[in-house]
């Protein structure tokens, strides 16, 4: 009986991970997350500015268009833009302040790189839809 208590303490011993393996464990369970994190703000950059130019047609009561008047939908509109802003920041915001503060103990190279990468990724978003002059006609009426 005691050699069989021993020999059960020797297996569940073998199995328990060593605190290198821990730590491992953790340092790739951290680079997950900021990988995840990093591929949620890019989707989110990317998305940027048809997510701004539909919340502030919404906000200023346009959400029809700009030769449309909306009459009593207006409130109703600009509700919803309210809405749809506070939505897209808490989307946004909290894998942002991830993002940059991880980046950041990285070195401020680093974090200009993503912010460079963030600011490209917009604009890819505004020439595959049509063009800086038409995203500038349709959300700000600028021709």
């Amino acid at each position: 009986m005691i050699s069989c208590g021993i020999m059960v303490l020797k297996i569940s011993r073998e199995n328990c991970p060593t605190n290198q393996q821990l730590i491992r464990s953790t340092g790739m369970k951290n680079r997950i997350i900021y990988c995840l994190n990093f591929l949620w703000t890019s989707i989110i950059a990317f998305s940027f500015p048809i997510c701004f130019g539909w919340i502030f047609l919404d906000i200023t009561g346009h959400s029809k268009g700009y030769s449309y008047n909306l009459g009593s939908e207006k409130d109703v509109s600009i509700l919803l833009g309210c809405i749809e802003l506070l939505i897209w920041l808490a989307l946004s915001l909290p894998s942002y302040i991830y993002i940059f503060r991880k980046t950041i103990t990285k070195g401020k190279r680093n974090l200009y790189v993503i912010i460079a990468l963030y600011i490209a990724l917009a604009l890819i978003c505004i020439i595959v839809s049509g063009g800086i002059s038409a995203y500038l006609k349709a959300v700000f009426n600028i021709y």
